[in-house]
């Protein structure tokens, strides 16, 4: 065993230098060749290196072998070309996607130029274990049956199809292909019994026509006595040999007479055949048109349902959006949307306006409830539509009394000028309406209207029937300063005031007691325009 290793180990760099040596002789020996005989040697070259397990030089030598094919026109030698370097760009270690489509192509187009049945079979061998190679079950079992329709039989570990709904179609089409096969391969083996006895009467023709020619160079030999003697017999053997001929040729007559008949009925068979597949070929796309046909208009339905489902979903959502946005400001509704609460926020600088109806009990006792309540509906959307107008935001309506802030949820140093604005135009609308309420003889709706300036707290109250609130001494004043205003006047403090001087006038009512409050001073804004 010692005294192995060395010698292995010697003989392994000799065996290297061997194979070394033949390589470069076959590549010299194809440098110094052309045309047919450069395509063969390279298709030998490219053996060699298969069976070395050097794929990429295999697939290098049949391409070379292919272009002198393809330049001399021969269509099997093109076809062997392909199918070898399909072959080995099948076998390199790690074949990407690229190499392996160059493969399948190469032998897709050997396979249509080659008329030699080996080839072919070779061929469809390779592209089934192409497509198993590539996890492609479909074209595997593609290949399985066009193996199986030339050779007579499926490869052992071709998959199988099964179920759904044209399994048994498929199946059907199989078995009726493999009958094909076998009529086919009987007829073959009918038509080489037939070539058969066709080349075995060509041979004894021309063994015959020896013999004639041997026995004429007798003649000429022979004596004149000999020679009718010879004559003589050999009239008899022409005789013998005619009425042998009559019967050789009757029989191949017969014998071909016989092999058309075989020819025609085989191709009644295949036609019969051809006719019955593609009549189950039809069955199965009609059946495969319905099924698709089914499932569009199943697909199609369902779609329209769904479409109509999000449609209603989507007009609910808006709805809901909206009335969320009715009752609290677009900025908070979007935070209760997102994180599930409100978090209320400290404003330094709001503004809060408040009217109340003047002798409002008085009304209450003149109209009916349906009157009294329409006239306060019709008066309140009014004044929604004048706060929406300025970009306030309404607070609530308590009873008679109507409540909007500025400066929420956005800041806004603006807010005191379009707060005292709107109060101006309440009392406008007021008036026009008390105006037109006089001439039908109705009872009037006077109003007074406080403003102040100042911090407050807003945020979302509640957990079931949740609305947006202020809170703070702002509010409580402003509510004050309504009370101790006017009617048909808008009554400001004095922080109200010193924001809106410079744009409004305003007429000082000194210093005026207030509940809870003491004394502060209130100015009423003069109406202009």
């Amino acid at each position: 065993m010692k005294t192995a290793i060395p010698l292995l180990l010697c003989a392994f760099p000799l065996l290297c230098f061997a194979q070394t040596a033949q390589e470069k002789a076959l590549e010299a020996a194809l440098t110094e060749l052309e045309g047919r005989p450069y395509a063969l040697k390279a298709l030998e070259l490219s053996d060699y290196y298969f069976e070395r397990g050097e794929y990429a030089k295999a697939a290098v030598r049949a391409r070379r072998a292919f272009q002198e094919a393809e330049d001399l026109g021969e269509t099997e030698l093109m076809a062997q070309a392909l199918y070898k370097a399909g072959r080995a760009l099948r076998r390199l270690p790690n074949a990407n996607r690229a190499q392996l489509n160059r493969a399948e192509e190469s032998l897709r187009r050997s396979l249509r130029l080659t008329q030699e049945r080996e080839l072919e079979t070779n061929i469809l061998r390779q592209l089934y274990e192409l497509a198993l190679q590539r996890n492609r079950k479909k074209d595997a079992a593609e290949w399985a049956v066009r193996l199986q329709v030339l050779t007579g039989e499926a490869p052992a570990d071709a998959p199988e199809i099964k179920g759904g709904l044209f399994g048994g179609k498929r199946k059907k089409a199989l078995e009726k292909v493999a009958e094909v096969a076998a009529e086919n391969r009987e007829l073959e083996e009918k038509l080489q019994k037939v070539e058969r006895e066709r080349k075995k009467l060509r041979i004894s023709q021309e063994v015959l026509a020896d013999a004639v020619r041997e026995k004429e160079a007798a003649i000429q030999e022979m004596t004149e006595e000999q020679m009718r003697a010879q004559l003589m017999l050999m009239e008899k053997e022409r005789l013998l040999d005619s009425m042998s001929f009559a019967s050789m040729m009757d029989s191949m007559f017969l014998a071909h007479q016989d092999m058309k008949i075989e020819e025609q009925k085989a191709q009644i068979r295949a036609k019969n055949n051809q006719r019955n597949f593609m009549m189950a070929l039809a069955a199965i796309v009609l059946i495969v048109a319905f099924g698709l046909w089914s499932r569009y208009t199943h697909t199609k339905r369902y779609n329209a349902v769904l479409e109509e489902k999000n449609r209603i979903i989507q007009e609910e959502k808006k709805r809901s959006e909206e009335l969320l946005l009715n009752i609290l400001p677009k900025a908070i509704a979007e935070e209760l949307k997102f994180r599930g609460a409100a978090q209320a926020r400290h404003y330094e600088k709001a503004t809060v306006l408040f009217t109340d109806f003047v002798n409002f009990s008085k009304l209450a006792k003149e109209l009916s409830p349906e009157e009294l309540v329409k006239n306060l509906d019709h008066c309140f959307k009014h004044f929604d539509a004048i706060v929406e107008k300025y970009g306030l935001e309404k607070i609530k309506t308590i009873g008679d009394a109507y409540m909007c802030a500025g400066g929420l949820p956005q800041p806004d140093d603006e807010h005191p000028y379009r707060i005292v604005e709107a109060a101006l135009e309440m009392q406008r609308f007021l008036t026009a309406w008390r105006l037109e309420r006089a001439e039908k003889g109705l009872p009037e709706f006077v109003a007074r209207i406080g403003i102040h300036s100042g911090p407050l707290v807003a945020g979302v109250v509640g957990r079931k029937k949740f609305a947006y609130d202020i809170w703070g001494d702002t509010v409580n004043l402003a509510a004050r300063l309504e009370s101790k205003g006017a009617p048909g006047r808008v009554n400001i403090s004095a922080a109200t005031y010193s924001l809106v001087k410079d744009r409004f006038p305003c007429e000082h009512r000194g210093k005026v007691a207030a509940k809870n409050v003491g004394e502060i001073d209130m100015y009423f804004v003069k109406a202009t325009g």
